[in-house]
């Protein structure tokens, strides 16, 4: 059975969350804020981290990786090749707007790309959607019947598109997107509560 652990970190209240399966040992990460609550819930589970997938690179949502990386350095970081290039980039990650420059310290990182299947388990499989639109390093993830969308869609709030590497017509395609992404039962955004997909008014999106 799967469980998710959501964990609002302190910057911007951004979402970690956790995703145990009771039957192993190890853990994934959604995203990387505040490690001493990640930690310290590992630490009572006696569990460890296997990896971290990112929904995206923007500072909030990565703040944690230098941190979770000395703490776990047999992990691996995923995300797409624009994310990869925001890691080690205080200028598109964000980072030198929040007077906290922040580069990437490992070189541990995987790409993935729109269809890409993760083994989180044996026989539990995680798919990749390429959602662009918010940030171009946007990636959401399904397991089971969770999916995890990052800012690509949070309910109730319209996309952000005015960053920089933002794009107003592909946030538009990426949340037509997830609104047809098959056997969705819970979404679990990047800010707020995890929403379950009868609750959701697709026409007011």
């Amino acid at each position: 059975m799967i469980r998710i652990k959501r964990i609002v970190n302190s910057l911007y209240q951004s979402n970690s969350y956790i995703i145990q399966c009771e039957e192993y040992d190890w853990v994934w990460l959604i995203d990387v804020g505040d490690t001493e609550q990640i930690q310290e819930w590992l630490n009572s589970h006696n569990l460890r981290l296997k990896g971290v997938l990112l929904t995206h690179t923007h500072y909030d949502h990565i703040y944690g990786l230098n941190e979770i990386n000395l703490l776990f350095p047999n992990l691996i970081i995923y995300t797409s090749p624009e994310g990869r290039e925001s890691l080690y980039d205080e200028k598109w990650n964000f980072s030198r707007y929040h007077h906290t420059p922040f580069k990437y310290e490992g070189c541990n990182v995987a790409e993935l790309y729109d269809d890409d299947k993760i083994e989180l388990w044996p026989d539990i499989i995680m798919k990749v959607f390429k959602t662009p639109g918010h940030d171009w390093s946007c990636l959401s993830y399904i397991v089971g019947k969770m999916l995890f969308t990052g800012d690509s869609y949070i309910p109730g709030t319209k996309t952000v598109t005015f960053f920089p590497k933002s794009n107003k017509i592909e946030a538009e395609r990426s949340l037509l997107k997830i609104m047809n992404i098959p056997g969705v039962g819970i979404i679990y955004p990047g800010h707020g509560k995890p929403v379950p997909i009868s609750k959701i008014d697709l026409f007011k999106q």
